[in-house]
């Protein structure tokens, strides 16, 4: 039987070419995958069905995009943190010395109140999910060398040029008390919260002119 002509496959249908039709299909595979880890006891519901049936799409359309439901895991969690990143990272940007680190964990918060699944799979406590787990230790690093520049200027920075032991001391300190916000086990506002972190890091010589 001779192979389906491809250029009949990229023909646009409803004015979506084919690219774009699959792009979109893996988005909302994404947003289904985000709602169910987004949950706090999310990790114990997340079949291909249930992605599926909360994308509204025939199961067929997960293997389009992906081999096997720990991948799917693992592109949803990266995801997401590329978004974190993206505003924490234009934060950065924007902000002038010394209000540099006070900026980025504003917009951290700031996206962690907004989408409230965010928060659950960055640092909800009960996400079992093996996945979710190991990248949720690989994106430290990732929050390390973000902040790294905020960081470095006022800790020594190591002879190999990496950021200090110190600086995943902070960063990791900071997550910490990001996730007992997430998790309601500190009442605080988002004002509160900012401008508390702000002001231990500057304890510690961050942020300070």
């Amino acid at each position: 039987m001779p192979a389906a002509d491809p250029i009949f496959h990229s023909r646009p249908y409803r004015g979506v070419d084919a690219d774009e039709r699959i792009a979109q299909r893996r988005r909302r595979l994404l947003e289904g995958g985000l709602d169910i880890l987004g949950e706090p006891d999310g990790s114990d519901e997340l079949t291909v069905r249930a992605i599926c049936r909360r994308a509204a799409l025939a199961q067929r359309y997960f293997y389009e995009s992906f081999t096997e439901k720990d991948e799917f895991t693992g592109a949803v969690y990266d995801w997401v943190l590329q978004g974190v990143i993206r505003s924490v990272r234009k934060a950065l940007a924007n902000a002038t010395y010394p209000e540099g680190p006070s900026s980025g964990i504003a917009a951290l918060v700031a996206t962690l109140s907004a989408d409230r699944r965010i928060g659950q799979i960055l640092f909800g406590p009960r996400q079992t999910n093996p996945v979710v787990v190991a990248k949720r230790f690989e994106s430290t690093a990732t929050f390390v060398a973000l902040f790294s520049s905020e960081v470095s200027g006022a800790l020594d920075s190591g002879e190999d040029g990496r950021p200090p032991l110190a600086a995943h001391f902070l960063v990791g300190g900071v997550a910490q008390a990001i996730a007992a916000w997430v998790n309601d086990e500190v009442s605080a506002t988002k004002r509160t919260l900012i401008n508390d972190l702000t002001a231990m890091l500057k304890l510690h010589g961050v942020g300070q002119s």
